[in-house]
């Protein structure tokens, strides 16, 4: 992408107080955009903004707590957002956490919808209340997060069920938002190593089970997959050169996006979305 793409635009990154959040948000920052970040930690959200101000001081950047399942702080973080950074053009939710963890059948239930209160329900309505935001004159750009890599998660029920959501509401709201300007896509940003890493390590082998755990500790030790990844991934569905496409799941450690050509009828396709194959008896999804 060009430098000129998000020059004193303004992007919106929803979970920026660490990790993947706060490197997107100063990444956005890096080539002139205006943001806006929160986090539901105060210390947090007030480190990245110094370092983000620090770094590139031409730009505007409006920093407040927020937790995302309140709504009357969701609504008072978007309004103050437009006021001081100006009409919206990108809405990054990076916001997540793991939830309940254990066997289902015995999960503390409140702790099991919190997940989805936080990864689902909450994006949704920061999306809901951000659409009136956006610019005409730019149109906008969302991009969510899906996690949990591909099928069965023991013990993590919560987590992937929220993911799932996600998934289905980015490929679903990419039609609903198409006429508006505005297109929605969703990154799965691979085995990167954050603070949700660390604190599943800390549960150990017991809670979590033998599998992930120790797939967690080769991570670790291995230093997964860089955060670059998904920062350039989210800069390139920012820019101009992914106009036209959305709706759709896009690995940043495996797609090779920025190869792709006709990215509207990409758009109507079953491409980059979850769909059932043909079996070996060659059933294939129903019409």
């Amino acid at each position: 992408m060009t430098t000129k793409d998000l020059s004193k635009k303004h992007i919106m990154v929803v979970g920026a107080g660490r990790g993947i959040g706060r490197h997107i948000a100063q990444s956005c920052a890096s080539h002139g955009a205006h943001v806006s970040i929160c986090a539901r930690s105060l210390n947090e959200i007030v480190a990245t903004k110094k370092e983000i101000g620090d770094l590139f001081p031409e730009v505007k950047i409006f920093a407040d707590p927020c937790d995302i399942r309140d709504r009357s702080q969701v609504n008072s973080f978007i309004e103050l957002s437009v006021q001081k950074a100006g009409p919206l053009y990108g809405l990054i939710c990076t916001a997540g956490i793991h939830g309940s963890i254990g066997p289902f059948a015995t999960a503390d239930f409140n702790d099991w919808q919190q997940a989805i209160e936080v990864n689902l329900i909450g994006v949704a309505y920061f999306i809901r209340q951000s659409l009136a935001r956006f610019s005409k004159a730019f149109g906008g750009r969302i991009i969510l997060f899906s996690g949990g890599g591909q099928g069965a998660m023991e013990n993590f029920s919560s987590y992937v069920a929220s993911k799932g959501g996600i998934w289905r509401l980015t490929e679903t709201l990419g039609v609903e938002l198409k006429g508006l300007g505005i297109f929605i896509n969703c990154v799965a940003p691979g085995a990167v190593n954050t603070y949700m890493l660390d604190s599943l390590l800390e549960l150990g082998p017991e809670k979590v089970g033998e599998r992930v755990y120790h797939e967690s500790l080769r991570q670790k030790t291995s230093g997964g997959h860089p955060s670059e990844k998904t920062c350039n991934l989210c800069l390139w569905l920012l820019s101009d050169s992914a106009k036209g496409l959305t709706g759709k799941i896009l690995s940043a450690v495996w797609d090779p996006y920025q190869k792709l050509k006709d990215l509207e009828q990409i758009s109507a396709s079953d491409l980059f979305n979850v769909r059932r194959v043909v079996d070996d008896l060659g059933n294939t999804r129903p019409k």
